[in-house]
């Protein structure tokens, strides 16, 4: 099972395709498998790598403070281990948090990136979402806040008819948790989080993209980055709630692949023009 060791983690990832690198980097559920829906079509383009956050899944459950930094650190220190010098990028939510650190403050490792369900800042409703999920877990422990998450992520039609995905995705979800302690401490991360000063400096190629019935990051957060994010394009997925990739893979597939080949298409004629 392939770890690299990351400031004090064994951070778990896995990797599928051939090409140039993408890192996909999951949201709060921080698991590399909520990218199964993506990982067919993209892996044709790149080698796609996807792994579980420190405090997440299979990698370690350290007990720290957590941070926005903290974890786009790892995912640096992921790639240095990995010999990875640049990379396209996805990242959903607290991982479009990330990205957005990681591609203001190391500009050269970021050859494109989609910022997919996510925020620059922290505002009056945030505060209230995300604090009420950590008043869940600190209240009610982990199975309530697993079975309360679907609330948050999805459309509730798509609830009403996945009961049974559903039960089996919180049944992993649950067993493969860290303790409430961490959970909340992740939480606080991203209730901490804001970069609005820093996302001018963003150089790389950006999309930002969400979808139109997003309960937890809704349009206007997208549409905020999409306006201070330097030559950044918006292009909105019809609906499919905060995990639209999961509930409405094509259209949301479409999106993004568009945008990576456009990306690649313009890298390659850039470096076949003559230069002088």
């Amino acid at each position: 099972m392939p770890f690299v060791s990351v400031a004090g983690a064994e951070i778990h990832f896995e990797a599928i395709g051939q090409g140039p690198p993408l890192i996909l980097i999951s949201g709060m559920g921080g698991l590399a498998s909520y990218w199964a829906p993506q990982l067919e079509v993209l892996s044709k383009l790149f080698r796609v790598l996807t792994f579980d956050h420190r405090g997440t899944g299979r990698s370690t459950h350290s007990e720290v403070e957590y941070s926005v930094e903290l974890l786009a650190s790892d995912t640096i220190g992921l790639m240095d281990g990995l010999g990875i010098e640049a990379a396209h990028f996805l990242g959903h939510s607290t991982g479009g948090m990330m990205l957005q650190v990681i591609s203001s403050t190391h500009p050269a490792r970021v050859l494109s990136q989609v910022l997919y369900g996510t925020r620059g800042r922290t505002d009056e409703f945030t505060r209230r979402a995300m604090g009420m999920r950590k008043e869940i877990v600190l209240g009610a422990g982990v199975d309530a806040y697993v079975k309360s998450t679907p609330v948050f992520l999805y459309p509730s039609r798509w609830i009403a008819e996945n009961a049974a995905e559903l039960a089996t995705r919180e049944a992993l979800a649950v067993k493969s948790s860290a303790a409430p302690a961490i959970l909340a401490s992740r939480l606080d991360a991203v209730l901490r989080h804001n970069q609005i000063e820093a996302l001018s400096r963003i150089e790389a190629p950006t999309l930002v993209t969400c979808a139109r019935d997003d309960f937890l990051t809704p349009i206007y957060y997208s549409e905020e980055l999409a306006e201070l994010i330097p030559r950044a394009k918006l292009s909105l997925v019809s609906g499919g709630g905060h995990a639209c990739s999961a509930t409405n893979p094509a259209e949301f597939n479409g999106i993004v692949l568009e945008f990576f080949r456009s990306v690649t298409a313009e890298r390659a004629g850039s470096s076949a023009r003559p230069r002088g």
